[in-house]
């Protein structure tokens, strides 16, 4: 998998202009691109115009195609005036899970209705690790997703992914049921194992909350495929 994880920041006046364009990029991508496998945007709760997009295609040559797609030009397009700054990108390749894991978001025949729209709670958060502790945070962070993915019904998704050419930047994409999910998983004994495990291998001079975006999906829909596990059909 080639995973690019993009941080976007909006005109505060130019949010659902900036949603509209977004989704027809995503929708365009997961429905036509053979290579791409999943397009999810995410709003952040507290900064609504703070979003980000974790965007799966199965190789760095399906990207380059993704490029050159006129949904992505469109886009491409649109929002160079919607945006307060470049998108902050960074590519990478997964540490967990791996080619087990379901990467497809695509349902066939998946009802269209607004019930479905926007009831997940999403974490898309950049983590910078001291470079000697690289493959030790990996190795405590996968344990932490095996607790959350096999022992929590609420935790959909946690993915981690590293940065290609960034080594030290490892990224967490966690997808819960609802919010009370995700404070059930604050509370779980691995996540504290890990917590007090890795608290010490952070590299804080690179850190910074305003990379988060902790929030609600804004496409795909509920009832698409989110679990990392059993796809739903």
């Amino acid at each position: 998998m080639y995973i690019v994880m993009v941080r976007l920041e909006v005109k505060k006046d130019k949010i659902n202009e900036f949603i509209n364009e977004s989704i027809s990029d995503a929708r365009g991508s997961v429905e036509f691109e053979p290579g791409c496998r999943r397009f999810d945007i995410v709003q952040d709760n507290e900064k609504p115009n703070l979003f980000g997009f974790c965007e799966i295609y199965n190789d760095k040559e399906s990207f380059e195609e993704h490029l050159t797609y006129p949904h992505f030009k469109q886009w491409d397009r649109a929002v160079k005036n919607l945006l307060l700054s470049e998108p902050e990108v960074s590519f990478c390749k997964p540490v967990f899970p791996l080619m087990d894991a379901l990467w497809d978001s695509k349902r066939n025949g998946v009802i269209e209705n607004d019930y479905f729209e926007s009831g997940l709670h999403i974490i898309h958060a950049p983590k910078y690790i001291k470079s000697e502790k690289v493959d030790d945070f990996i190795a405590a962070v996968k344990l932490d997703g095996l607790g959350s993915t096999h022992e929590e019904q609420g935790c959909l998704r946690f993915d981690v992914y590293q940065n290609i050419n960034d080594k030290s930047e490892i990224y967490l994409y966690e997808v819960y049921v609802n919010d009370k999910s995700f404070d059930y998983h604050k509370g779980t004994p691995h996540i504290n194992l890990w917590i007090q495990t890795v608290k010490d291998w952070y590299d804080e001079s690179r850190n910074a909350d305003s990379a988060r975006r902790v929030g609600k999906n804004i496409w795909p829909p509920d009832n698409w495929n989110w679990s990392s596990g059993k796809p739903l059909g």
